[in-house]
């Protein structure tokens, strides 16, 4: 498919209740104190790994340039992001407890038939990409639905993008759950990554996968910080999680760039 898969099978998520993390938050060693972005790129050309320590300081790093911050608070602010991070979770009700695809043919004119999933996703995107958005924010909201979609039918790409309706509700039974339930968590993972990548030089896969597993820790880090600050509060769910956001930039700003470590 064109966006390819976020998750990449390397992690599943952790099955929070709600909608919220992916992960668990790693705090790290104490070495990791004095580890720069820059000893990230320390590995290219040889065999072993970037460390984890490397690719969180330089996601960090790049989230703290006062261009990008200013970049991400309008990522999460555009309607193409915002809309179709908020009409996932309308979504993720049809495709977990109704499980008709009836009601979602009703809803968003996808019949059943092969692709039916993939052809759900071009819907949603459609409602809330236009052309008046910024390219940047278009490919990256509909990179992020892909990946949400994708995962929820165990990343397998002949559901998504060939199966009907029954093989997608069967796959749902057995990945989506999962993956609904930590929705804001996947969402604002896939975001951050696709975004810290375009601010990048080019990655090898190894590096790719290091930079994943650091912007999906970054995204798990925000939204525990937003559970504490602002969850069940004036009644705000994750579904207000980028509403709230883009609400408060300095709060935003502060959790893009704060270490990660207690």
């Amino acid at each position: 498919m064109g966006t390819g898969s976020f998750g990449g099978g390397s992690s599943g998520a952790l099955g929070r209740t709600g909608s919220g993390a992916r992960f668990s938050v790693d705090s790290g060693s104490s070495a990791a104190e004095h580890t720069t972005g820059k000893d990230f790129f320390a590995s290219r050309g040889r065999a072993d790994v970037p460390s984890m320590a490397s690719a969180r300081a330089l996601v960090r790093e790049t989230f703290a340039q006062r261009g990008v911050g200013d970049y991400m608070f309008k990522m999460i602010s555009s309607p193409a992001v915002r809309g179709c991070f908020e009409e996932l979770f309308l979504v993720s009700v049809l495709l977990t407890q109704q499980q008709s695809w009836g009601a979602i043919a009703r809803q968003y004119g996808v019949r059943d038939g092969p692709g039916c999933l993939a052809d759900l996703a071009t819907a949603i995107k459609r409602k809330h990409i236009d052309s008046g958005s910024m390219e940047a924010f278009r490919e990256i909201a509909g990179a992020s639905v892909d990946d949400v979609l994708l995962a929820a039918v165990g990343e397998d790409d002949d559901i998504y993008l060939d199966g009907r309706a029954e093989d997608v509700f069967s796959a749902i039974k057995k990945f989506g759950l999962k993956i609904f339930r930590s929705l804001a968590g996947y969402y604002l993972g896939s975001a951050l990554y696709r975004a810290a990548i375009r601010e990048l030089p080019a990655l090898d896969e190894r590096q790719k996968e290091a930079i994943q597993r650091a912007t999906q820790e970054r995204a798990d880090f925000i939204i525990t910080k937003f559970e504490f600050a602002f969850a069940g509060k004036d009644q705000t769910t994750h579904r207000q999680l980028l509403k709230t956001f883009s609400e408060n930039p300095d709060w935003f700003a502060n959790k893009l760039r704060q270490e990660t470590a207690p």
